[in-house]
Formats: structure tokens, C-alpha cells, sequence
């Protein structure tokens, strides 16, 4: 009897946790996740902005940044793959995830670039790779352009700021001013955004979703005005990566309904150094998407580097 109270017991707790109080199996479910991609939360302050960030594996620094109204949990998955070769550090970058803004007043692409650079002088690194998806992408090119002696590599996952480009599906809503998907107001907007992203979504628990659309919805307002400063105010990505030397790999999904894929052969033609590669029946997010092939075309890339040569695109 005693046995089967205690059962009881539990299970409600659980469907508590589950349907009515998510964040604290939302957490569990994130922490679980940074173990997974062998990375732990780190807490550092540069200048007047308390950075969160995760950490994990051992080798040459690589820099991952997130998208936009992301944050670094998009790279457990593929930095499982990653943190035997490279030291990983990826930052929630100001306004998303456990970072706030802090005190800036601006949120063009390359303001925030100065921001990150700040925060790698904190931790004392000068040289490192630099990789980066969508708004994370076009940062790290921003980045490139203004510390070029830094970036040894880079390595661009559907990266953000194309003006010349297709519209994709999620950016004609947003020209036709009839709802920006990207802007996450609640729980239904949160999935749809998510079906955007992916031909296959991963298993995302119902706490999880519901903790990460409630953290969203309630800085919708910041997260609308970020997104305007990219796309209005800040110089377009063509602009920034035009003959830059730095050797970059870029990876696009070919279903990517974020971002065209279109991009990938745009971005390919303006840079000096370039590998590019598009992966079928692949979205927005390839490092969640396809983790594995996604790092060992990472992989592959940097020991060619290492051996002084770049491949063609292909």
C-alpha cells in the first residue's frame, strides 16, 4: 500500500512538473542536453554585460554563435562530435538565452561583433575558429571583417544578412509586413517557427517548449527591435564578406525555408576562400538536423586546412 501512495505521489509531481510548473524540468532537460554535447555552463563579465556561455572539449579555441532567438544549446549536439579536437566555447549572445543585454544601445550586426571580441579578450583568447548559424553567421563574419589577423577559420551554417538572395518562405512574411515568424510571442509561434527550421524536428519535451516560448515571448519586444537593427541598420552580409580572405567553409540546408538556400552560391561567389557545401533534405538548423556529418564536414575542412590546401566547392 505504502508502495503504491508513494507511486501516486510521484506521478503527480511529474504531471505538476510537466503540464503546469516546466521550468524546472526544463532546465533538467537542458542540463542533460550540455552534458550530452560535453559542455558546462560558464558565467563571465566583460565590460558591463554578465556573458552565459558553455565550455567543453580540448584543442584550438572554436567559437560557435547561435541564431537569432537562439541560444548555445543549439551546439550540444554537434559539439558531442567537436569536443575531442576543439576547445568549444559558445555564448548566449546579448538579449537571448541567460545573457542580458546589458547597457548597449545598439544591435547592429557589427556592434555586437565589437561585443563578442570583448568578451574573448575577457577570457584571454586572441586567435580561435569561428563558426556560427543564421544571425550567429553574419556576427561572425562582421567579426572576420574587423579582426581579420584573429579568425583563423570560418565556418558559416546558413548565416543571416544576404540582401541579394531568394526570399525564403519566413522572410516574404516578413516583407509583406504580415507576421514575423522569427519573433516569438507565445507557444504557437514558438512550434511554427520550429516547423520552419527543420524537414525533421528533433524530439523538443513539452516543458522544454513550453520554458523556452514563455522565456521568448516575454522579450518579444527586445527581440523585435534586434532583429530590425540586422536587417535595416547594420551593413548588409554581401558588403562584409565581398573578397574576404579568411577560409570559410559554409553549409545550407537545401530545404532551409528560413534563410534560402540560394545564399549558399551567393556567398560562395563573393568569397576569395571558400568551400560550400548544401545538404539535402536538410532546414535552418543543420548542426541539430544532421549533428554528426555536419562536425565531420568541419572536421574535414580544418585538417585540409592543415595541410595547406582548400577544397573546391562542391
Amino acid at each position: 500500500m505504502i508502495v503504491w501512495l508513494f507511486i501516486i505521489a510521484l506521478a503527480l509531481i511529474v504531471i505538476t512538473l510537466w503540464w503546469l510548473w516546466p521550468t524546472p524540468l526544463a532546465r533538467l532537460f537542458l542540463m542533460l542536453d550540455q552534458r550530452y554535447g560535453r559542455l558546462r555552463p560558464r558565467i563571465v563579465t566583460a565590460d558591463d554585460i554578465h556573458w552565459h556561455y558553455l565550455e567543453g572539449g580540448r584543442g584550438e579555441p572554436l567559437v560557435l554563435l547561435h541564431g537569432f532567438n537562439a541560444d548555445s544549446s543549439h551546439f550540444c549536439r554537434v559539439s558531442r562530435h567537436l569536443a575531442a579536437h576543439f576547445r568549444i566555447l559558445a555564448p548566449d549572445l546579448p538579449g537571448f538565452g541567460l545573457t542580458p543585454s546589458g547597457e548597449m544601445d545598439s544591435f547592429r550586426v557589427e556592434d555586437i561583433a565589437d561585443r563578442v571580441l570583448e568578451w574573448l579578450d575577457e577570457l584571454g583568447i586572441h586567435d580561435f575558429y569561428l563558426g556560427g548559424n543564421s544571425m550567429g553567421g553574419y556576427i561572425a563574419v562582421a567579426m572576420a571583417r574587423r579582426a581579420p589577423d584573429r579568425v583563423r577559420a570560418l565556418w558559416l551554417l546558413a548565416p543571416g544578412g544576404l540582401h541579394s538572395a531568394k526570399l525564403s518562405a519566413v522572410l516574404e512574411e516578413v516583407s509583406e509586413e504580415r507576421h514575423n515568424p522569427l519573433v516569438i510571442r507565445n507557444q504557437a509561434d514558438f512550434h511554427r517557427l520550429v516547423d520552419y527550421c527543420f524537414v525533421h524536428p528533433p524530439w523538443i519535451p513539452g516543458p522544454l517548449a513550453r520554458h523556452l516560448a514563455r522565456r521568448a515571448g516575454t522579450s518579444a519586444v527586445r527581440a523585435q527591435r534586434i532583429f530590425d537593427a540586422m536587417r535595416y541598420d547594420s551593413q548588409p552580409l554581401e558588403e562584409m564578406a565581398r573578397d574576404l580572405p579568411t577560409p570559410t567553409l559554409i553549409v545550407w540546408g537545401q530545404a532551409d525555408q528560413v534563410l534560402h538556400p540560394q545564399g549558399a552560391t551567393v556567398l560562395d561567389e563573393l568569397m576569395t576562400n571558400s568551400h560550400c557545401l548544401v545538404l539535402a533534405s536538410i532546414g535552418h538548423l543543420p548542426m541539430l538536423e544532421d549533428p554528426r556529418n555536419v562536425a565531420e564536414s568541419w572536421l574535414s575542412f580544418t585538417e585540409t586546412l592543415a595541410r595547406g590546401e582548400l577544397p573546391p566547392s562542391g
